[in-house]
């Protein structure tokens, strides 16, 4: 039996992290969250999932810097790598500093809120689909 894929999700907005584990449990993902970036680092790295589900605006390290905190440590430890999708409600003014946060952060992908739901599963199972 093949197991599910693991979610870490973190955001600190107690309603967007109940919907998300709650939504996320129904259709058969394992997962496990946390509220903010220092919380997020500790749990990432001791049990690594296969996908970080990550809100920009947190308490303690924003999650840009979790993003790439993360990055950095994932190339001195390649055989624990997953995928980081940030999430945010904060849309950026130009394309051109779109893509240096996305540079700098070095997050597999963005997506805004607001968002659907199936709009997030679409990029989960992107993120997390067995490279040929």
């Amino acid at each position: 039996m093949e197991r599910p894929v693991k979610v870490l999700v973190v955001d600190d907005e107690r309603d967007i992290l109940d919907t998300l584990d709650y939504s996320l449990q129904l259709r058969g993902f394992e997962v496990v969250t946390a509220a903010d970036g220092l919380e997020a680092l500790e749990m990432a790295k001791l049990n690594p999932p296969d996908v970080m589900i990550l809100d920009v605006m947190l308490p303690g390290c924003n999650g840009y810097e979790v993003s790439r905190l993360l990055k950095e440590w994932m190339d001195a430890n390649p055989q624990r790598r997953f995928a980081i999708l940030l999430l945010t409600a904060r849309k950026v003014d130009t394309p051109e500093r779109e893509k240096f946060i996305a540079t700098w952060s070095r997050a597999d992908a963005c997506l805004y809120k607001p968002f659907e739901m199936d709009e997030l599963l679409a990029r989960i199972e992107e993120l997390t689909a067995p490279v040929a």
